[in-house]
């Protein structure tokens, strides 16, 4: 039986077969076995195309890639340039520092909370600011959203932080030390609004940046000549490129070629350092003691209209924003304002200081001859209202110089009702022909306007329904405000500076400047930024300037001189002539001013002072001019006077 079997299981094999059994190859059978080849053949053909693709079309991006996964690109940061004083003295100046920054590309999310979260428990407090998780993820995302290559975590970290992450920065994938470059002011908080500070690029300003070719991470200057000279201070940046092993440690060998930085330029500046600190110590000084603790001023160079001196007070220290000290920065946040620079933002009525501008006009105008007598009585009824002189005071009748002398106002009042009389407006144009009621154009980020009153302005300022026509009209009352500097108008100490400047010297007006040079690090001046800045010929005439000249100086050293008890004792080489005002401002005490030049026969500085709720102009400002016109010509400060309560 079993043979049987066998002999049937060989009979199925069929008589062709030689080799044992084998299945019959029906033609379904065929198909099959054709399908199976053609899928083999596709796939293997669509491989050989996949590896054709890679190596010879793709090859190039493909090995670039595996580079970039071994090699790390690292921007360095340039030092920007030096801003010096016109002698030379340093200002800000530049020292290496490290920042903690993070990159968000190789700091990917499922790890970022845990690696961030781990540094901020190692930092814990730097520089007094707590650093927490929540605050450094912000940073990191801020930047990923922004497109930005690196996020700073920490600023100028101290030595010990720098030590602990240079020794454990294994502990921290996508997160380094970088070196950078901290500013420094040598001379603290000396002419701090004129030289602003460094900030990180807000978000507002980015797209701004970008345009300009920024990467939107830099340091970049905020207010004064660091805003101002961005582009030259500062410098290039390099690039170095490194091998780095799988951990992302750099490889001992890593010989690659790299782009060294570049320094950015120094500007030398106007300013001279002697005579900006006697100005800054004389605001504080009679700011604290006559005032309200808030002053300003800039003292001029005639011959060229550079900016000797600018000082505003309070001031603060730039270097408070870049130790970043919360309670540094917090203090900053007061009433008094010590970030406002008064001297070319605050705006205040001129008061009697305007009384030069209102003879100019007059001159000008053909009102009055320089010696022409008016009557200067105690009070004046002009289109039905009295107009009192300071302290009801007369002084019979005076001519030109002696109504400077003596600050009459009833003089002056005299003429503003002539200039209300005439159609053009004289004395508005008179007071945009000397710089008022527009930019002086100084070389800062901004500055105020001031205004110059007239019906036009008038007519705008009280528009809409909570005024009447005649709230809208140009009054005759408010052109003899203007005519003493009060009323609606309103300068700044810079443009009262600027405007006595064409006084000093013989009718040019002048755009204040106060970047000089600029010089590459090499030590080679490569502009001259002082040059080709606008002035413009006023055109008075040598007699109305004498007049008007003859009136200042004896203002400062007339019998009857305003400021008389401060300058008369000047040695002959720094006699000065000017004119104090007492400005007056609606529920507020008086502000004292003084603005004036010296060598009188000679001009080689114009300055102009406030002092905030002063006083009369002889009592807090003159003093403060005085100093600072001491220290500019190298006289001994002890011969300015204390100066006095009647002068106005």
């Amino acid at each position: 039986m079993n043979n049987d079997r066998m002999g049937r299981r060989s009979g199925r094999a069929g008589a062709g077969s030689h080799g044992g059994w084998a299945p019959n190859l029906t033609p379904r059978v065929a198909l099959r076995i054709a399908t199976l080849g053609g899928i083999v053949v596709t796939m293997l053909a669509l491989l050989l195309v996949r590896l054709w693709f890679l190596q010879i079309i793709g090859g190039e991006a493909y090995t670039a890639r595996a580079e970039g996964n071994h090699l790390r690109t690292v921007v360095i940061e340039a030092p920007r340039g030096n801003i010096l004083d016109r002698n030379g003295q340093v200002l800000v100046a530049n020292r290496p520092g490290k920042n903690i920054v993070a990159t968000p590309s190789e700091l990917p999310k499922k790890i970022r909370e845990r690696v961030l979260g781990r540094l901020a428990k190692r930092l814990g407090t730097v520089n007094g600011r707590r650093i927490s998780r929540a605050d450094l993820l912000e940073t990191v995302e801020r930047a990923e959203q922004q497109g930005q290559p690196t996020a700073v975590l920490v600023e100028n970290v101290p030595t010990p932080v720098m030590l602990y992450m240079a020794e454990r920065w294994r502990d921290f994938p996508g997160v380094r030390l970088e070196n950078t470059w901290v500013r420094t002011y040598p001379q603290g908080t000396l002419a701090a609004h004129v030289l602003g500070y460094t900030g990180k690029i807000s978000a507002e300003q980015l797209k701004d940046y970008r345009a300009r070719g920024y990467r939107g991470d830099e340091v970049v200057g905020i207010g004064g000549l660091e805003q101002q000279y961005e582009e030259y201070l500062r410098g290039t940046p390099g690039r170095v490129t490194y091998e780095v092993d799988a951990s992302g440690e750099p490889r001992a060998q890593s010989n690659l070629p790299s782009v060294l930085p570049r320094q950015g330029n120094d500007v030398v500046t106007s300013i001279d350092m002697r005579v900006q600190r006697a100005l800054e110590a004389t605001l504080a000084k009679n700011a604290q003691e006559q005032g309200s603790g808030k002053a300003a001023g800039a003292a001029i160079d005639p011959r060229t209209g550079e900016v000797l001196a600018i000082a505003s007070y309070p001031t603060f220290n730039p270097q408070v924003f870049v130790d970043r000290r919360p309670a540094q920065l917090r203090r900053l946040d007061n009433p008094r304002q010590p970030l406002f620079n008064r001297a070319t933002l605050g705006t205040y009525p001129a008061g009697s200081t305007f009384k030069a501008i209102t003879a100019s006009a007059a001159l000008r105008t053909g009102l009055i001859t320089p010696y022409k007598q008016l009557d200067s009585p105690s009070d004046i009824e002009l289109y039905g209202q009295t107009f009192r002189n300071y302290r009801r005071m007369s002084h019979g009748m005076i001519s030109l110089p002696t109504a400077l002398e003596v600050s009459s106002d009833t003089f002056f009042y005299q003429l503003g009702k002539e200039f209300f009389e005439r159609p053009d407006s004289p004395l508005q144009t008179e007071a945009r022909r000397f710089g008022f009621g527009k930019p002086t154009g100084i070389d800062l980020p901004s500055e105020n306007t001031g205004v110059v009153p007239d019906p036009a302005w008038k007519k705008q300022a009280f528009k809409g329904p909570n005024f009447s026509d005649l709230d809208r009209s140009w009054l005759g009352g408010d052109t003899i405000q203007l005519s003493v500097g009060q009323g609606y108008f309103t300068t700044t100490p810079l443009q009262l500076a600027a405007s006595y400047v064409p006084l000093a010297n013989g009718g040019t007006w002048m755009t204040p400047s106060l970047g000089k040079d600029l010089v590459e690090p090499s030590g080679r001046v490569i502009r001259h930024l002082s040059q080709g800045r606008p002035t413009r010929n006023l055109e008075i005439s040598e007699e109305n300037l004498t007049g008007i000249r003859e009136g200042l100086w004896l203002a400062a050293n007339g019998g009857e001189g305003t400021s008389a008890a401060v300058f008369s004792g000047m040695p002959e080489q720094a006699k000065v002539a000017g004119k104090t005002g007492t400005a007056e401002k609606f529920g507020e005490p008086d502000h004292s001013w003084f603005v004036g030049y010296a060598p009188a026969d000679n001009p080689q500085i114009v300055v102009a002072v406030i002092i905030e709720n002063g006083g009369t102009g002889g009592s807090a400002a003159a003093p403060a001019v005085c100093s600072t016109i001491a220290a500019a010509l190298k006289v001994d400060p002890d011969s300015c006077g204390s100066g006095g309560t009647v002068a106005h």
